[in-house]
């Protein structure tokens, strides 16, 4: 009862945190330039969406690199990939490891509750379950190796960020705003990091190295960590993206912000009342789209720009490479400039 109470405020919370308000003032650019020769339809329908790819009804998916080569059975949503197989999973706990290449299932298996993000490393994949449980699954075994609860998270934003590994360990971001450090060879020792100590909307939805830098971010904040340092830029956070050693950032107050390793504030744009959904930086231009479908390309120093109407956002926005999937659609980023 409890995690299915924990899924339904997910949803609930993750709508209203993108969605906003009905009663917030919408962001209203004086012109607007038409991006039609830019845009195609897609003709696909998104069943699933998360942090890092997109599953569409046919069982075709989508990644921060592009299209899927192969097709997830009817119920499962793709999670990661490695370079080596696909691992997708479903709403009540099951799990496939497909081969990347041939799209055969490898293995099937479950977990005592649905994954919520995962990383797939070597023979092992490092996952977070519903009710913020961590756990260790192994591939060739086929079974759960390590499973234990992490901390409490009574709701939380739906853009969960997937483990990543970094320096020969894993980073896991946890549901409560932590980043568990799991030595590979003793992941029972693992080592925390506290981003935040809220128990709502408090998990980790941007999470990347950087040289040796952790930069992640949760709805409340973005943060740099590097040995023996810690920095944060405090603000409601959008989305964020890497680009070269340069971060931007997309805050929930209307603003674009370029910021160095240690987040030093390089540059800013204000843009009132926008509610920020996605960026890119493709080809050294910045896109931030706003929910309303205003899309502001502006060049990598924030003080050019051109407004282009792409269409209102309903269900999603996902960045793939140098396109940017609106719903139906797909918008050619690299045909749009300031």
């Amino acid at each position: 009862m409890r995690s299915k109470t924990l899924l339904i405020l997910t949803l609930i919370l993750g709508t209203l945190l993108m969605t906003g308000c009905n009663s917030r003032k919408s962001f209203e650019p004086e012109e607007t330039a038409s991006a039609s020769s830019a845009i195609s339809k897609t003709g696909k329908e998104a069943v699933a969406i998360v942090r890092d790819g997109v599953t569409f009804s046919d069982g075709t998916f989508l990644t921060r690199s592009g299209m899927g080569s192969v097709k997830l059975p009817k119920g499962f949503h793709y999670v990661n990939q490695s370079s080596k197989y696909i691992l997708a999973a479903d709403n009540t706990g099951q799990i496939l490891i497909l081969d990347r290449h041939s799209g055969k299932v490898i293995k099937k298996g479950k977990l005592d509750l649905p994954l919520v993000s995962a990383t797939i490393r070597g023979n092992n994949i490092y996952y977070v379950a519903q009710d913020n449980v961590f756990g260790v699954y192994s591939i060739s075994a086929n079974k759960t190796k390590i499973s234990a609860k992490v901390g409490r998270a009574f709701a939380v934003d739906t853009r969960i960020a997937n483990p990543i590994a970094m320096s020969g360990i894993i980073v896991v971001p946890t549901l409560d705003g932590k980043l568990l450090l799991i030595d590979p060879r003793n992941p029972q020792a693992a080592r925390g990091m506290a981003i935040g100590s809220d128990y709502n909307l408090n998990n980790v939805i941007f999470l990347r190295k950087l040289g040796s830098r952790i930069i992640a971010a949760t709805p409340k904040k973005l943060i740099s960590a590097a040995p023996g340092a810690m920095h944060k830029f405090d603000a409601p956070i959008a989305d964020v993206t890497i680009s070269g050693s340069t971060i931007y950032a997309l805050t929930g107050d209307g603003r674009v912000v370029k910021l160095s390793p240690s987040l030093k504030v390089l540059a800013q744009r204000s843009f009132p009342y926008a509610q920020f959904t996605a960026i890119a930086v493709v080809g050294g231009k910045v896109y931030a789209l706003d929910r309303s479908g205003a899309l502001i390309v502006m060049d990598s120093s924030l003080k050019k720009s051109r407004i282009y109407d792409v269409g209102e956002v309903d269900d999603y926005a996902f960045v793939a490479g140098h396109r940017l999937y609106i719903d139906d659609e797909v918008v050619d980023l690299s045909k749009l400039s300031y």
